[in-house]
């Protein structure tokens, strides 16, 4: 039987958000992430993102790649976004090639399943969006701590 573990916010590194090419955009931190943290597949961590960006702008889970950060996807993938505050639009790829947008704000989930096709969320409102996200299992991820 193991110990519980304890990660405080404050003791992590925040870094920037995936695709954001300016400073203001917001950050991230992994919280439970390998290599730092050796987990059975389970990744989590959040992210405050400033009105008008992406914390993981348009991507797929197959493959992504922006600059120096690259993630490859399990093909059983799925991530999910808690927004504790803010608001914004959750955008999706259909596979007949609709983009589809759906209005999200505090206390809604995000469900991104296994093959959802390309998908952003972003902060559209006024206000400072957070969130917290998880996923299982994790993609193999260089460039990106």
């Amino acid at each position: 039987m193991g110990d519980a573990k304890i990660f405080r916010l404050s003791e992590i590194e925040p870094l920037k958000l995936i695709g954001a090419t300016g400073s203001d955009a917001g950050w991230m931190k992994k919280i439970i992430y390998p290599p730092k943290v050796i987990t059975k597949g389970l990744f989590s961590g959040v992210a405050e993102v400033n009105p008008g960006y992406s914390p993981h702008r348009w991507h797929t889970h197959i493959s992504d790649k922006f600059e120096e950060y690259e993630a490859i996807y399990p093909e059983d993938f799925e991530e999910m976004y808690f927004i504790v505050s803010g608001s914004g639009v959750v955008q999706w790829n259909t596979e007949d090639g609709k983009t589809k947008e759906e209005k999200v704000g505090a206390g809604d989930t995000i469900l991104f399943p296994a093959g959802v096709g390309k998908h952003q969320l972003l902060n559209s409102g006024s206000e400072k969006m957070f969130i917290v996200f998880c996923g299982y299992p994790t993609a193999k991820v260089k460039g990106h701590k």
